[in-house]
This record gives C-alpha cells, sequence and structure tokens, in this order.
C-alpha cells in the first residue's frame, strides 16, 4: 500500500504499532514518525510514538509526544500512567507518584491504576499507604493470588508481620506451586527473625523450580549471615552451575572465601566475576586489595618460615 500511497497515514501508523508488538522499536519509532510528520493530529498516534521513545529510553521524545497526546485529551488515564512508568524508570519516585495518582482520579477501576501507585509509594517508604491502594484491589478481586501476594509484601514491608503471614499462608495454601510467594514469604521471614521457617520457605521455591537461581542466593545469603559459610558456597556454587555468567555469584563466593580466610580461593573468584562484568570498578578495587592482602600474608609466612 505504502509503495501505491507513501503518505497513506493508516498504513504508516499501522506499521508502527505492527512493528511495536515485534518489539523493534526502531522502525516503529520510525513508521510513527512518518505518519505524524503528515500533520494529521491523532490522539492514539502521539501516545504510541511516546510508547516507542519510552522503550527506547528516550525520556525526551517520549515526554515530548504524551505531552502532545495529553493535550488532545487531558482525561486519558492510560497517558498519565504512561507518564508515571517513565518517571518510575529514571527512579524519580515522587513524580513518577504524581502522575499515577492522576491516573487513579481519571480511572479507579483498573487495579493497574491502583497497583502501580502503590509500588511507587513503597520506593518512598509510604507502606501503609501502598497497603491501603492493595486493600482496594483485593476488594475487586479478592481470590487474585498476585494481589493477595502484593498485600502479603506491603504489609511486610508496613511491620504488619501477622496480617503479612496470614495473606502468604493464604497463598501458599491455595498454590502449591507458587515460586514467587514461598520467595517474598520467605524474605519476609527473615526480616521476623523466623530464621527456620524462612529457611523451609526458599527450600520449597527451590524445589517447586530448581532452575531459578534467586532460590539458591537467598538462602546462600542467609547462610552467610549466620557465619554457616560452607553452606553458603555449597548454594553459590549452584548458581554459577545453573548461571556459568551469573558475575553476582562469582562476587559472593569471592566475599565467602574471605570470610573463611581463603584468599587464593577469593582472588579466583573476584577474577571470574571481572571477566564477566568488566565494566565494575568497585569489584576491581576489591580485587586488587584482596590481591595485596594475599601478598602480604605469603610474604608474612615466608618470613615465619625462614626464621
Amino acid at each position: 500500500l505504502l509503495n501505491i500511497e507513501p503518505s497513506n497515514h493508516i498504513a504508516l501508523t499501522n506499521l508502527g504499532s505492527i512493528y511495536f508488538y515485534k518489539n523493534d522499536f526502531y522502525k516503529s519509532v520510525n513508521y510513527y514518525s512518518r505518519a505524524a510528520g503528515l500533520g494529521v493530529d491523532n490522539f492514539s498516534l502521539y501516545f504510541n510514538l511516546g510508547n516507542a521513545y519510552a522503550e527506547l529510553g528516550e525520556f525526551k521524545q517520549a515526554m515530548s509526544n504524551y505531552i502532545k497526546a495529553l493535550n488532545m485529551d487531558k482525561t486519558n488515564s492510560q497517558v498519565y500512567s504512561a507518564i508515571g512508568m517513565l518517571y518510575q524508570d529514571k527512579e524519580n519516585f515522587e513524580e513518577s507518584a504524581i502522575y499515577y495518582e492522576k491516573a487513579l482520579k481519571l480511572e479507579n477501576s483498573i487495579p493497574d491504576n491502583y497497583t502501580n501507585l502503590a509500588f511507587v509509594l513503597m520506593k518512598l517508604g509510604k507502606n501503609l499507604q501502598a497497603v491501603k491502594l492493595f486493600d482496594n484491589v483485593l476488594e475487586m478481586y479478592p481470590d487474585n493470588p498476585l494481589y493477595i501476594l502484593y498485600c502479603a509484601n506491603a504489609n511486610s514491608a508496613a511491620g504488619e508481620y501477622d496480617r503479612a503471614n496470614r495473606l502468604f499462608e493464604q497463598v501458599i495454601n491455595n498454590i502449591h506451586n507458587y515460586y514467587q510467594a514461598y520467595i517474598c514469604y520467605g524474605i519476609s521471614l527473615y526480616e521476623q527473625n523466623n530464621i527456620e521457617k524462612a529457611i523451609d520457605m526458599y527450600n520449597e521455591a527451590i524445589m517447586i523450580n530448581p532452575e531459578i537461581t534467586n532460590g539458591y542466593i537467598l538462602l546462600g545469603n542467609l547462610y552467610s549471615s549466620l557465619n554457616q559459610y560452607e553452606n553458603a558456597l555449597e548454594l553459590y556454587n549452584k548458581v554459577i552451575e545453573i548461571e556459568p555468567a551469573n558475575a553476582n555469584a562469582y562476587i559472593l563466593s569471592g566475599n565467602t572465601y574471605v570470610m573463611l580466610k581463603d584468599l587464593r580461593s577469593a582472588i579466583a573468584s573476584y577474577k571470574q566475576a571481572i571477566d564477566i562484568d568488566y565494566e565494575n570498578d568497585e569489584l576491581k578495587l576489591i580485587y586488587i586489595e584482596i590481591v595485596q592482602e594475599f601478598i602480604i600474608s605469603r610474604e608474612e609466612k615466608d618470613n615465619e618460615n625462614a626464621a
């Protein structure tokens, strides 16, 4: 169609949408921009062009197109949500909350409008306010396990552990293989200093899906906090076995070897991490410090042997 009519607005717009859903955002921007260049003001076009720029991480261009869309329809909650997400991606949570609040005021029957604002409020430390928003969602969908889990996490973050535990139990009792529920419950229990039950939750998660590595890492960190370094190492090595390019696992192993005073193994682990994450300057400094400490310890040992 474009070969026949290069300026066909519908064809350009639809191709922009097709490439957006194919995750080819550069081509999406190209077609949307060509459609916008025809001078036809269209809310959906500017909104979709903003979305494509947002996916590319182009904040200014995304915001410019969202503002154009808002100038055409100031009552559309989707645009305010999109701008809120844009600021959230920039970790400007205060500004993000403002736009999410506007979206919620315009449309209070969409669960995402509550949950988006709640997550940002949790980032701002306003956990009790987040709990109220999640409660609103639960009133609409009382049996939805995801929303129950959200509410449990918010209650836990607010220190409302009794209610959090009841909600966690409700989820795992209804869905026995809900990996993320066991992980979140484990984190909450650790914060409550209920160590044994936290270990049980992490082990349950690992049994449900042994190929996901964050369960091993969380359990390893728990054992490390208890000074049970051999147990921690076993779990970090399991992560490396599953994900050989997981730099964080090598770093955690290196830290654990340091605590065990096995500097040679620590150096080897840090070196592996640097090979994977070469841009990590902080890690390089740690590596240099441990190498220097190792050299000094070897020199001291040599002097002792000589004496």
